[in-house]
């Protein structure tokens, strides 16, 4: 017998099916038909309900802490006395995806805005307080139930995935404008807990930048720390030499922000800058040097950089400027040959030790009390100062090594031969230089000196009694770590005046010791 459907129900039979199909794709997790109910067990229905949200989590859908909610809710459901291998499979693929995504604000949650010449990124102030509550406490919470179904390895792999000390934020990638700003807000104080020892590593196309959150910590809120970066064409640029440049010249702002809008210039040089260089076209590393552009002098100015890292240094990130990675050599047309030559190149190419002219250095001339100071500032990085009022009558502003000894006397490096006067021009001794080393050397290796018995050995110069005894712990320690070194005679000469190139290689034995990190006690 052949069935024939009327239009009508034809039409209600295709409306049947249609509906059948949308009831089948809506469906949300963890619903099933009767026939599926038969066939998947409860456990079965909540790892499907799993991997749909990591699913979910891989299509963009949801953030790390959306599916780290879901994770401990399966968890929970989970009757623990009838899993199988392959659930704890699964459920280890979504262990691996939140431990990869710990340490890094989401993408997803980054807000992103352009401009015809500047890409912005503006995080708000929450979110830095909610990753670490929604993401890696929240983690924390899992270890419990992941050891109770046999999963130790994805416990061992949380913890070992927890960032400790350290938050990224990766600046997307795709948009070809001229410059990146970040706008980091403060945090405010009840938000606080937990990220006091965090810093946020911003990762560029390039360039890095550490920010520890202390320094975003406030009371009142608002406010925020602003950094700009971009490459600049170094043409317009005066390089010293035609193969100096061996890194991208990088434009960086940094500034805050005060909630009324105003600019703050000042910093605390607690913001880390890492920057690349062209590590395979570097001759001779010694040399290599993180230089800020003076826009004044036309000329470049060293930083501290620290080159740990193979085509990479970091520094610390004081004031806008402009800054490269130069090979730098600096020589003089009066050392050639000269017994101290390669320190006084070495030093003068880090900018310790300067000219008395353009290009000659003079190094028999005896130092004088400002220059050595200007020397041992800059050994120790300390910045130069100046003050409206000035410390010593004879060292005025305008002076050429005002700024210097300004610098070096609230460093604590230096002292006036009394009160009011520095006696700036006057020859300076191997006792007085001594004395400015072990100021900048500190407490620390004096300690050590003592423990030594080094002043025990400095009494065994003929010209012991020569010495100061102000300056006799601080000539103990130079001997000692061979800073200062006695002559063939058997005298020490504490009051004898310094050639400026005997000064340069005393400072350069300083410099090795600060450079090593240890002392050679």
């Amino acid at each position: 017998m052949q069935i024939r459907l009327s239009v009508p129900h034809y039409k209600v039979f295709l409306l049947a099916i249609l509906m059948a199909v949308v009831v089948l794709v809506f469906l949300p997790p963890g619903t099933a038909l009767a026939d599926d109910e038969e066939e998947k067990s409860y456990n079965e229905q909540v790892i499907d309900d799993l991997m749909y949200y990591q699913y979910s989590f891989e299509q963009g859908n949801i953030d790390v802490g959306t599916l780290l909610d879901h994770l401990q809710d399966a968890l929970d459901k989970l009757n623990k006395s009838d899993i199988r291998d392959d659930m704890r499979e699964d459920i280890r693929q979504v262990v691996r995806i939140v431990a990869a995504n710990m340490a890094e604000i989401p993408a997803g949650i980054i807000p992103v805005r352009t401009t015809k010449t500047k890409v912005i990124i503006s995080l708000s102030e929450k979110t830095l307080p909610e990753h670490y509550r929604n993401v890696i406490l929240k983690a924390e919470k899992l270890y419990d139930c992941l050891a109770e179904i046999g999963l130790n390895d994805m416990v061992q792999l949380l913890q070992e995935s927890r960032p400790t000390d350290v938050i990224g934020l990766t600046v997307p990638e795709g948009y070809s404008r001229d410059s990146v700003q970040i706008i980091l807000p403060s945090i405010n104080a009840n938000d606080f807990e937990g990220l006091e020892g965090y810093s946020l590593l911003v990762k560029g196309n390039e360039v890095t930048f550490k920010v520890p959150l202390k320094i975003l910590r406030s009371k009142e809120g608002g406010g925020s720390l602003n950094f700009t970066y971009k490459s600049v064409e170094p043409a317009p640029l005066s390089i010293p030499g035609p193969n100096a440049l061996k890194s991208a010249v990088y434009d960086i702002d940094i500034y805050w922000q005060r909630p009324d809008g105003s600019r703050v210039d000042k910093q605390t040089s607690q913001v880390m800058l890492t920057l690349p260089y062209r590590q395979g076209e570097v001759s001779d590393p010694a040399y290599l040097g993180v230089f800020t552009y003076n826009e004044a002098q036309s000329d470049w100015n060293i930083v501290q950089g620290d080159f740990r890292s193979p085509g990479q240094v970091e520094i610390p990130l004081v004031n806008p400027g402009k800054f490269a990675v130069l090979e730098y050599k600096k020589t003089f047309a009066d050392i050639a040959g000269h017994w101290a030559e390669k320190d006084i190149v070495y030093m003068a190419s880090k900018q310790i030790v300067q000219g008395l002219l353009d290009d000659l250095f003079l190094p028999d001339n005896p130092a004088t009390r400002a220059q050595f100071a200007a020397m041992v500032l800059r050994t120790f990085g300390r910045p130069e100062a100046a003050p409206e009022k000035p410390t010593f009558v004879d060292v005025t502003p305008g002076s050429q090594y005002f700024g210097a000894v300004e610098g070096a006397y609230r460093a604590g490096l230096v002292a006036g031969i009394d009160k009011d006067h520095f006696a700036p021009g006057l020859n300076i001794t191997r006792e007085e230089m001594a004395a400015m080393i072990a100021r900048g050397l500190g407490a620390e290796y004096k300690a050590a000196v003592v423990l030594s018995g080094a002043l025990e050995k400095l009494k065994g110069f003929k010209d012991y009694g020569d010495l100061s005894p102000w300056a006799r712990e601080s000539m103990a320690l130079c001997y000692q770590l061979g800073i200062i070194k006695g002559t063939p005679e058997g005298f020490i000469l504490p009051k004898a005046y310094t050639s400026r190139a005997e000064a340069t290689v005393m400072l350069r034995r300083v410099l090795n010791i600060l450079e090593a990190g240890k002392s050679t006690l």
